[in-house]
């Protein structure tokens, strides 16, 4: 009974009897208004077996009215059914479901976006289980290289150049490490962050400046050379995210640079934004990779996979996100690469 009380159909087949009988009382109710002499008429022209037929007639209308109500809900309360069966199993993890459902009507809306639904939880799934998987992996390669040659060092009769050349590999593994735990946990507070907090005023174009010397050892080993195009600009916002930006995005484009090339910084205002671009001569983007530069431990070029780990770009697209800016770039391989930063004035 309490399972009835709760049932869709029940529900619409009570209503139904109640619309029916409202509306033939009503009618009854209306004929007996507009009728002053309604007992005269009666008393002359019906008799009781008469009455007994009426009364008989909308009774049977209003039981086979109910049935077939009850009969039409059917076809709404099974999909609904369904739906909810198919929630619980995406409740246990199994995003595999399937609502066969095509109809064009609210509940085929319905069916429609838990299909998409479910289709967004398991894309997340799956991107929650790649990224245990890398980060797995990112640590146990440089750990067992670690390993590896620690306990080559512990024979004493190492050679001096073998124990400088493997404490080096040690030392730069170890920083590989501490990198890679650092842009986690950095990664992690951002996702977790929906606005800039700590905003202050400052000099964008200075910033810049310092994130060219900051990065001047690296540029200097290969020989860059570079075109500085920068507007004063002061922007209100988090320095220290803002700094995080420009540190990776101009590291990347060292990084990627042939030797003797040329890095390209400006910064200019374009009606209510800052545009900064960061355009390199280098390697390129592979067209298979483009749609995928922003992912979590994504790396396109495997070659240069001992520089990084794949976390630069996704920290990259996090900030500008959280700045409310934007960011595109144009890529062609062999010739370089061109990211577009746009932040709201």
């Amino acid at each position: 009974m309490k399972r009835f009380s709760r049932s869709i159909r029940a529900k619409l087949t009570i209503l139904f009897i109640s619309i029916l009988l409202i509306s033939c009382l009503s009618a009854l109710g209306i004929v007996i208004i507009a009728t002053p002499n309604l007992n005269e008429i009666i008393t002359l022209e019906l008799n009781r077996e008469v009455i007994h037929l009426l009364t008989a007639t909308v009774i049977l209308c209003a039981g086979i009215g109910s049935v077939l109500m009850f009969i039409a809900t059917k076809f709404i309360s099974k999909p609904i059914r369904h739906i909810s069966d198919v929630t619980k199993e995406v409740a246990k993890g199994n995003f595999e479901v399937h609502i066969d459902y095509q109809r064009k009507d609210e509940i085929g809306e319905l069916a429609s976006n838990f299909r998409l639904m479910a289709e967004e939880l398991k894309n997340i799934e799956y991107l929650r289980k790649d990224f245990m998987r890398n980060v797995s992996h990112e640590f146990k390669t440089p750990i067992s290289s670690i390993q590896g040659f620690v306990e080559v060092i512990k024979d004493r009769n190492l050679p001096s150049e073998k124990f400088d050349e493997y404490t080096d590999i040690i030392i730069e593994e170890s920083k590989r490490l501490n990198n890679l735990s650092t842009n986690i946990l950095r990664l992690s507070k951002l996702d977790n962050q929906m606005i800039q907090s700590k905003t202050t005023i400052f000099s964008l174009d200075e910033q810049l400046r310092r994130t060219i010397l900051l990065l001047e050892e690296q540029w200097s080993k290969k020989n860059l050379a570079l075109e500085i195009h920068l507007e004063k600009v002061s922007y209100k916002g988090n320095e220290e995210l803002m700094q995080q930006l420009w540190i990776n995005l101009i590291g990347n484009a060292i990084k990627f640079s042939y030797e003797k090339g040329t890095i390209y910084i400006s910064l200019k205002k374009a009606n209510d934004t800052f545009v900064v671009e960061i355009r390199d001569e280098g390697v390129g983007i592979a067209e298979e990779s483009r749609s995928r530069i922003f992912e979590k431990f994504f790396q396109g070029d495997p070659s240069r996979s001992e520089k990084g780990n794949g976390l630069g770009l996704a920290i990259v697209k996090r900030i500008i996100e959280i700045c409310n800016g934007t960011i595109h770039f144009d890529s062609q391989e062999g010739v370089g690469t061109c990211f577009t930063i746009k932040l709201p004035k």
